[in-house]
């Protein structure tokens, strides 16, 4: 009659204890090589250090070299992220590009103005106010109120007029045109628009705290531009025609 044996817990575990001896020997003169005494549980925690090990560097190797760009699907991710950020930045520096080359084309324009080689006499036609009638250029005024704090050819900045602002007003454009500048200025700590009008006229707004318009924006009469510091200060005007300083009360309605 055959027997059959049951296993108990600790049978089995004394089991898992049991001593092997594992020879490596050579084949022609049956010399040990190595040798090592080896049990069944031994060899699982061997097995199962070296199987962690091996998905340690496994991870390793696709985390942190090249070839985690053989995972199927992640190149295509990181390639459609760096096309997207790509369109991003071309689409900033067409609109850079094109504010620049607005501005450069009205910069031209202005240098242009102020060229002093030319012929003598085309000039003294060129600014001579009897050319040009004066009657139908008109400004609106900056500001809602007009307190003159600092007239035209008085210190500092005898080619400008200074008007007194409240907290934070709103500063307009005198007349229709376009922003050919909005730059900082140090010595004021503050910023300033500058607009080139028809009948080549350009007007300068200094001492900004805001500014609300970009270079080559297309602006309005009385159309807001900027907005002036948050405490009582001035608004610096200075208006230019043919190249030369004019004095805006002159041209206010």
């Amino acid at each position: 009659m055959k027997k059959y044996f049951k296993f108990t817990p600790k049978q089995l575990f004394r089991n898992f204890r049991h001593p092997y001896l594992l020879i490596l020997r050579r084949i022609d003169n049956l010399e040990v090589i190595f040798s090592i005494y080896l049990t069944r549980l031994r060899f699982l925690l061997f097995l199962a250090l070296f199987i962690l090990i091996l998905i340690v560097l496994t991870i390793f190797l696709i985390a942190y070299t090249p070839l985690r760009q053989y995972i199927p699907g992640y190149g295509d991710i990181k390639e459609k992220e760096m096309a997207y950020n790509l369109a991003k930045k071309t689409d900033s520096l067409v609109d850079i590009l094109e504010q620049r080359e607005v501005y450069y084309t009205n910069l031209h324009t202005l240098l242009i103005t102020l060229d002093t080689n030319y012929n003598k006499t085309l000039r003294a036609f060129y600014y001579n106010p009897e050319n040009l009638n004066l009657n139908k250029i008109k400004l609106s005024l900056p500001l809602s109120n007009i307190q003159i704090t600092k007239k035209f050819n008085e210190n500092p900045s005898p080619k400008s007029i200074r008007l007194l602002t409240k907290a934070s007003e709103n500063i307009k454009a005198m007349n229709d045109g376009i922003v050919i500048d909005t730059s900082y200025i140090s010595s004021l700590n503050a910023k300033q628009v500058i607009i080139q009008h028809k009948n080549n006229m350009i007007s300068i707004y200094k001492n900004l705290d805001k500014v609300n318009v970009g270079i080559g924006t297309n602006v309005k009469t009385n159309e807001i531009i900027g907005v002036a510091k948050p405490t009582s200060s001035f608004l610096e005007i200075s208006v230019f025609l043919n190249g030369d300083a004019v004095n805006p009360e002159n041209f206010w309605q």
